[in-house]
């Protein structure tokens, strides 16, 4: 997978909060409410390609946790292999239509030399399981008394998506699905027809209609089948001029930048999302 549009800003400005542990298996950033606050809900989060290290990933958790009471997750469901950084800027260069002829050779090596060995190591097959394995032990454990909530961003998208189905793999052994509700910030990798065609719980999506990887005609065609299932709940929520990657990388260095509202704006539709899903649960 290319990605044509990435926004790959700057990181977040600020420090994470939040605390490392290994949770069932996986080294995981874990963000708790404060003022040990009552826990809500349980937000696992499903990061883009740059995975847990990346401090914005981890930053949106401390936003999670202290935004809306939430105990927030993010495991290392890439097991120490997510695309380093500098592959958002190496991006940043190869599709930059302003950078010189001379030096593009080199960025588009650099950027695949980075990518294409992320994509094999966090191929679905072998993510799948770890990710499926987490949530069935966490709704076990602690996820049996408050409800759970799925957050997948990019690469982790189509994860959140898949979680949505009803199979085998998206619930526990006595058939209580792994999650209440799920979202999705400009998932990648999605077969809108199949994909969101076999949704049957409630979802909610952020997406740019200036995304590079789901175009805005893939996004119309998301939606319509999603509005076809009346026993969903569901959203499809657009942000002009906003592209691949626009929830997670924006800088947020300017606090009034278009990209800093719409990132904030998202984080909102999230947290909105999951605290009205979670209240129609009810108490487990």
């Amino acid at each position: 997978m290319s990605c044509p549009q990435c926004f790959t800003g700057h990181v977040n400005p600020g420090t994470p909060t939040g605390r490392w542990e290994t949770v069932y298996g996986l080294r995981t950033y874990i963000a708790e409410p404060a003022g040990g606050k009552e826990t809500l809900g349980i937000i696992v989060i499903v990061p883009d390609a740059f995975g847990v290290d990346f401090v914005n990933n981890q930053i949106l958790a401390d936003h999670y946790a202290s935004a809306a009471q939430f105990l927030v997750y993010l495991p290392d469901f890439m097991n120490g292999n997510a695309a380093p950084v500098r592959t958002m800027i190496n991006m940043a260069h190869m599709w930059d239509e302003n950078e010189s002829w001379f030096l593009k050779p080199y960025y588009i090596v650099a950027t695949m030399m980075d990518f294409l060995p992320f994509l094999f190591r966090n191929r679905l097959s072998v993510s799948w399981p770890r990710v499926t394995k987490f949530l069935q032990e966490l709704r076990e454990d602690k996820g049996a008394a408050v409800p759970v909530g799925i957050a997948g961003f990019c690469w982790g998208g189509l994860h959140a998506i898949k979680l949505s189905h009803d199979t085998a793999d998206t619930k526990t052994e006595s058939g209580r699905p792994l999650a209440e509700a799920f979202f999705a910030a400009h998932p990648s990798n999605v077969n809108v027809p199949e994909d969101v065609g076999a949704v049957k719980h409630n979802l909610s999506v952020a997406i740019g209609d200036d995304d590079g990887v789901m175009g805005i005609k893939q996004v119309r065609e998301a939606e319509a089948i999603l509005k076809t299932k009346a026993d969903v709940d569901s959203e499809v929520v657009v942000y002009p001029g906003a592209k691949h990657g626009f929830s997670i990388r924006a800088s947020r260095a300017v606090p009034d930048s278009k990209e800093t509202q719409q990132a904030e704006e998202v984080e909102k539709q999230a947290i909105a999302w999951f605290q009205r899903q979670f209240a129609a649960a009810g108490p487990k």
